[in-house]
């Protein structure tokens, strides 16, 4: 049995059934992940729903999101599902998130119905086996209990194939690797894998682009946050097997920060790309 004191995973996954509250209308509860902001990853696992659900019997294979405004995470969130084609193949769906009367994220999804094609990919990297590998999350634990931080649990387990952790800042390549992989076995309705992808697609990956400048996350000085998120699903997968998001930073500029994740089963297959660019800003403390 998973250590409750570590995961949430049943609760995210409720978290990511908004409730239909009308004619493409769903609404999403938000819950608390130690900022006063709604985390980037809860609107990206719930605006996919929501669309998935007005495209019956056809899977997702890209979304497009903006991040346009700070949610509250006290407040529920509204999603407006737009049916803009239904394609003999595809399928576009367009969705726009409101709270207290603003419009805070907007998301383009395609979906299309299974079909055979030509097929090459991108070949995993090497990479030390999952099994292998420390958790992450006692680090992380501990990271929280030494900064008086409460741990906020999280839905799935971390492994970092890399020297150091997270926070240490030692690693000053613009790369890295981390296993993914939820502590229990998941129900097999494809859409709860790929909401539960989409949530935890935004966990860690623009950290990336701190590495090669040495700053970590809870430097007084840094203000970091998601504008745009893209996901391009390739492969069936489940997230409660092994997943390994190989992560780099080819860019920042103007404070901006630009992440890939090529994401891989333990396999080798490519099952999905995520790429995502996000403000970085550097601030002098004030006196």
């Amino acid at each position: 049995m998973p250590d409750d004191s570590l995961y949430n995973t049943e609760e995210i996954l409720k978290l990511l059934t908004p409730e239909q509250i009308g004619v493409d209308r769903f609404r999403g509860q938000s819950h608390f992940m130690g900022s006063p902001n709604v985390f980037g990853g809860q609107a990206l696992g719930q605006s996919l729903h929501a669309a998935a659900v007005t495209v019956p019997g056809r899977r997702p294979h890209s979304m497009h999101a903006l991040f346009i405004l700070s949610g509250n995470h006290r407040l529920p969130i509204e999603y407006e599902v737009e049916r803009v084609r239904d394609g003999g193949t595809f399928s576009t769906r367009r969705v726009v998130a409101h709270q207290e009367g603003r419009r805070i994220f907007v998301m383009s999804a395609s979906f299309q119905t299974q079909e055979e094609g030509l097929s090459h990919q991108k070949p995993a990297p090497a990479s030390a086996d999952p099994e292998s590998l420390t958790s992450s999350l006692m680090a992380w634990k501990r990271h929280a209990a030494s900064s008086k931080r409460p741990f906020r649990p999280v839905p799935v387990d971390f492994r970092a194939n890399h020297d150091g952790d997270i926070f240490s800042g030692h690693d000053r390549s613009p790369h890295k690797q981390v296993w993914i992989r939820a502590p229990l076995r998941l129900p097999d309705d494809p859409l709860m894998h790929e909401s539960l992808f989409a949530y935890v697609s935004d966990y860690g990956l623009l950290w990336t682009a701190l590495q090669p400048h040495g700053i970590v996350m809870g430097d007084p000085r840094l203000q970091i946050a998601s504008l745009d998120h893209t996901i391009w699903f390739h492969r069936p997968f489940r997230m409660d097997e092994w997943l390994l998001f190989s992560m780099e930073s080819p860019n920042a500029s103007g404070g901006r920060g630009l992440c890939f994740a090529h994401v891989y089963n333990r396999q080798g297959l490519l099952v999905a790309t995520v790429t995502q660019e996000g403000l970085i800003r550097i601030r002098e403390k004030s006196a």
